[in-house]
């Protein structure tokens, strides 16, 4: 998957990380492209949120990133949904997620597996970015929100990556193809249909 990880202008990047992901997952009446639509703000909220030092990776941070890129949507706030699991069930092309009573036990498999890989890349057993986006694939295949999911997924990459000291990254909405088909390898070689089964 071609990856860009730079040096870079903060600015000029930022803009180019909320555009890329938007396009990836565009949220139906909201251009998502500049700044002034709701949608764009909000991802670059959450952005800076997850860029931010002084606070650690914890159980809730999916939540509170996806509470950022929600804010103000009616979609998502008139119906209680904003930061809030998923209490539906849902399909993603032919496979089934996790059913809704699932998913908390699921998401705090995913915290802990995510701090246990962490510590493997500071006892350097794997790579940042090893650690990064299994997290990423774990959190995808569990699609705890009811949309949304690929944005938060993403951003939680790159609070992963900032957390260990690595530079962000950007996914391009050119390699989006590559992107999704990392995930389905993933869930198709790791997820049983009840439990992720990880070789680490």
């Amino acid at each position: 998957m071609s990856i860009e990880i730079t040096s870079f202008n903060y600015s000029t990047w930022k803009h180019i990380y909320v555009r890329e992901s938007n396009y990836i997952d565009p949220q139906p009446g909201y251009n998502g492209a500049k700044p002034g639509c709701k949608m764009y703000d909000n991802h670059l909220a959450a952005l800076n949120f997850v860029l931010s030092d002084g606070w650690e990776l914890n159980e809730n941070t999916p939540k509170d990133i996806h509470r950022f890129l929600t804010k103000g949507i009616p979609f998502f706030e008139d119906h209680g949904n904003s930061g809030a699991y998923r209490r539906v069930d849902c399909i993603i092309g032919f496979d089934k997620c996790p059913y809704p009573y699932q998913i908390q036990s699921l998401m705090n498999f995913w915290f802990e597996k995510t701090k246990y890989m962490m510590e493997l890349v500071f006892e350097k057993k794997i790579s940042a970015k090893e650690c990064a986006f299994a997290s990423h694939h774990i959190f995808e295949v569990i699609h705890p929100f009811i949309d949304g999911n690929g944005r938060t997924g993403r951003l939680l990459i790159n609070k992963i990556l900032h957390e260990l000291g690595e530079e962000p990254i950007i996914i391009y909405f050119d390699d989006r193809m590559e992107y999704y088909n990392s995930i389905q390898s993933f869930r198709d070689k790791y997820w049983n249909g009840k439990l992720f089964e990880l070789p680490i």
